[in-house]
């Protein structure tokens, strides 16, 4: 019996150490750990087919000039050119022209780095907007909450190439996501400060998502109308939001209107109120679709997110909680709009959902869902406490011992023992991608073209092939067919006359 009691005291004793700070920095070492292989990979990126395409006549400006004026002439007469032929997005399109091996060769690696980096801090910075400056989390669980956003969205992101290793890809999409999760925080800031530095701030970031994304567009923009109509009786300032609205609404009718979008889009490019209506319903139901998907791929997500449930009940016993949780099932709705409205823009042009869109559409999910969890839960405490409920849900020892820490230790098990959930995990191709030597390999093969294609006396390169196996990263090789995109891009990013492949004997 006394043996029985020692036991059941040491199991007491490990249960209270194992609290919401010791969670927050298990958490943050896994996710570090399973980032490691992808800023591993980073060192073997390479720039890929459109990298080149549009950098091109910036990298020959630098090389003849080495002035940066020189080389936004250049870049604004590529952005000119390709938004009256192919694109609209002219903000992205510029910036595509400044990929960083226009100035440095082998400097690529910034790329994934800052990329995954900036949507990090981003991620970071609006969680703790929100959950500690709003609901007055403590620091720490606000890193929790943002940790399992970033494992959920980098796991199993779509597109390796568009979150990390494709230049275009990642100003195209990430960029503006990030500018999209810092103008969120400046929105909470403002209603919350009332600063204006936070308009200005908005009004320069909105600039620039309305020349770049409809994605990051529409996410804002969903956000802001409720906070102006819900806000403007006792806070007359929110008109403000009109600035950097309607600049970032003028920005993105350029966007529009740009000639490359028709040219793009097809002759079913325009405008129609019958496409519109049709475009929504259509994305409603492939919101549906599409999470179904995600609960048959990504199994693991929903493991993470069931993490999320239990932790977020833990913090909001541990707060003092002030805030109102109103009209939740209203709030859930609207939550599965915004999702929803990522599929818009390729259903309207009846496009194929590229990875890109889907990158967008998988991330807004991970982040309406996590929204919706803590304002569920917020509403349901205030529920229950309003009515006098009592009971080991609603006490924070006992929800400790009883679930928490019971449940995600059968969770975690769960995913040790089913080893499958983590089969298509970037982390997991990741590691076979380098154990395997696959990236040596490619990393060797790129090696040889550069030594042929840095050497300015060459003006006929011909190339060695690559090895078709790239795991996450992104490659665009050049073909045995000189005239080829890709060929061409390399060749004028060079300066060829012309890159070719050489053909397996």
């Amino acid at each position: 019996m006394e043996r029985k009691n020692n036991l059941k005291d040491k199991i007491g004793l490990l249960l209270e150490k194992i609290n919401t700070k010791v969670m927050a920095l298990a958490l943050s070492f896994v996710f570090i750990i399973s980032m490691l292989p992808i800023w591993y990979l980073a060192f073997y990126a390479r720039p890929s087919g459109d990298d080149y395409g549009y950098s091109m006549g910036t990298h020959q400006a630098w090389l003849r000039t080495h002035s940066l004026i020189e080389v936004f002439k250049a870049g604004i007469e590529t952005t000119r050119n390709m938004c009256r032929v192919w694109n609209g997005d002219w903000f992205t399109v510029f910036l595509f022209t400044l990929m960083p091996e226009v100035f440095v060769p082998y400097s690529f690696w910034i790329v994934p780095l800052a990329s995954t980096l900036a949507v990090c801090i981003s991620t970071i910075y609006l969680v703790h907007e929100v959950t500690v400056n709003r609901l007055k989390f403590k620091w720490y669980e606000s890193i929790t909450i943002a940790v399992i956003i970033l494992m959920s969205s980098y796991q199993f992101i779509p597109s390796t190439a568009i979150g990390m290793y494709w230049y275009v890809g990642t100003v195209h999409y990430m960029f503006p996501h990030v500018l999209a999760l810092l103008l969120l925080a400046y929105l909470s800031k403002f209603e919350r400060t009332g600063r204006i530095r936070y308009i200005v701030y908005s009004t320069i970031g909105l600039v620039m998502i309305g020349g770049s994304s409809y994605f990051s567009f529409f996410l804002v923009f969903f956000i802001y109308l409720p906070v102006v109509i819900l806000r403007f009786k006792k806070f007359k300032k929110v008109l403000l939001l009109g600035i950097p609205f309607m600049a970032g609404t003028v920005a993105l009718f350029f966007q529009i209107m740009a000639p490359g979008n028709a040219a793009r889009g097809g002759e079913d490019f325009g405008f129609s109120w019958q496409k519109i209506i049709r475009t929504i319903l259509e994305s409603l139901v492939q919101g549906i679709v599409s999470i179904g998907t995600f609960a048959k791929n990504k199994t693991l997500i929903f493991i993470l997110l069931i993490v999320l449930a239990i932790l977020v009940w833990e913090f909001f016993l541990k707060t003092d909680m002030k805030v109102q949780f109103k009209l939740p099932f209203i709030f859930l709705g609207y939550m599965y709009c915004i999702y929803a409205s990522m599929f818009t823009p390729s259903i309207y042009v009846k496009g194929e959902v590229s990875l890109g869109p889907a990158t967008m559409q998988y991330i807004t999910f991970i982040l309406t869902i996590t929204a919706s969890i803590i304002y569920i839960e917020g509403w349901l405490i205030n529920h229950l406490k309003g009515k006098g409920k009592q009971g080991f849900l609603l006490n924070e020892k006992s929800y400790q011992k009883s679930v928490m820490v019971p449940c995600i230790c059968i969770l975690g098990l769960e995913v040790i023992l089913f080893d499958g959930m983590l089969g298509n995990s970037v982390f997991k191709r990741s590691c076979e991608y380098v154990i395997s030597g696959q990236a040596d390999d490619f990393r060797m093969q790129i090696k040889s073209q550069m030594e042929i294609l840095l050497d300015d006396s060459v003006k006929e390169a011909y190339l060695c092939p690559i090895n078709p196996e790239q795991g996450p990263l992104m490659h665009m090789p050049v073909t045995t067919d000189s005239g080829a995109f890709t060929n061409w891009a390399v060749a004028g990013f060079y300066g060829k006359d012309k890159v070719i492949m050489q053909e397996l004997e």
